[in-house]
């Protein structure tokens, strides 16, 4: 019994600190430093940074909030072959809890409903894989479109849409037999997509098409386009809570857009820093996070008034951006 007590208090004297908790917290991927920035959203101040190593770029929240998702690919060695990886960062301790197989020249993922598999975008390989995290193996690898980079899974967790920029296609993946079902052409440069929260419609970005194509998700054809300006070059998409509102990130044009989602009305046009990648929302909405890779900072917008409230420094080449409650 004294043993076992001692053993017990030695295990908790010896255990790192955990971090104090924060309101929010917001990550954003440095596709140039090969690291993470953490940013506390009560005080929009940087309080770590986390080395993960090559050029990290995707990033995403498990369901359960417990564990960020990085797609890491390493320059030198994409014709040599692996390690290309997904790091997994604990949320709580902001340490690499593990390194899971990704695939060659991971970019963008997106994670099953229930945790159990993540899908990856492989750029130079022309493939989207499947991996296992219960064994960080790949199980499967389709091919997609040419240059494959965005990926974004339906609410019901029934598809997978994976943007390719180079053939301008769309690749539907069935969650269920891990199989392609369809591919649809988009404007040209295709960089990312989103879905509507019912999952009826998906969004899907084009940078040299200056555009955002409006998609029957259940369908998996394209409706109608929202034609932008010449100077917009849409990257991230995401969706307001309600579905009513469309948040589009339009790289060069270097501003967050907030379109009406029905009609591609602007509603606001909020200028932000260089090249502005992606975007994440805080838990409540009320704050949007801009990663913009040219000017290595991030920008804070405040959704109700739809103005920038706060520019934090990140790393070298800001992209990717996920946040956890």
């Amino acid at each position: 019994m004294r043993q076992t007590f001692v053993l017990a208090c030695a295990a908790v004297f010896w255990a790192a600190p955990r971090p104090p908790a924060l309101a929010a917290t917001v990550w954003v991927s440095n596709e140039r430093s090969g690291s993470l920035t953490v940013i506390d959203s009560a005080t929009d101040r940087v309080v770590s940074t986390v080395a993960v190593g090559g050029r990290p770029r995707g990033i995403q929240v498990a369901p359960d909030d417990r564990t960020v998702y990085v797609a890491v690919s390493h320059p030198a060695k994409i014709r040599s072959g692996p390690p290309h990886e997904i790091v997994a960062v604990d949320a709580a301790t902001r340490r690499v809890r593990a390194r899971f197989e990704a695939g060659t020249d991971p970019e963008q993922l997106a994670v099953a409903r229930d945790g159990a598999r993540l899908y990856i975008s492989n750029e130079d390989a022309g493939t989207a894989s499947v991996t296992d995290v219960a064994t960080g193996k790949v199980m499967a690898t389709l091919v997609t479109g040419i240059e494959p980079e965005g990926v974004a899974i339906s609410p019901d967790g029934r598809w997978v849409y994976v943007t390719a920029e180079t053939s301008n296609t769309v690749t539907v993946i069935d969650t269920r037999a891990n199989k392609v079902i369809a591919t649809f052409l988009v404007d040209p440069r295709p960089r990312a997509a989103a879905f509507s929260p019912d999952g009826s419609r998906a969004y899907v970005t084009a940078e040299l098409g200056q555009s955002v194509s409006v998609i029957d998700a259940r369908r998996h054809k394209v409706l109608r386009v929202f034609r932008l300006a010449a100077s917009e070059r849409p990257c991230g998409v995401k969706t307001s809570r309600d579905g009513r509102r469309l948040y589009v990130a339009t790289g060069r044009g270097n501003t967050i857009l907030n379109l009406d989602s029905a009609t591609g009305k602007r509603i606001a046009s909020t200028p932000v820093g260089n090249r502005v990648w992606n975007f994440a929302f805080t838990p409540d909405r009320r704050k949007l996070y801009a990663a913009n890779g040219l000017s290595n900072d991030v920008s804070v917008i405040d959704t109700r008034t739809n103005r920038v409230v706060a520019t934090v420094a990140a790393g070298d080449g800001p992209w990717g951006v996920a946040v956890t409650p």
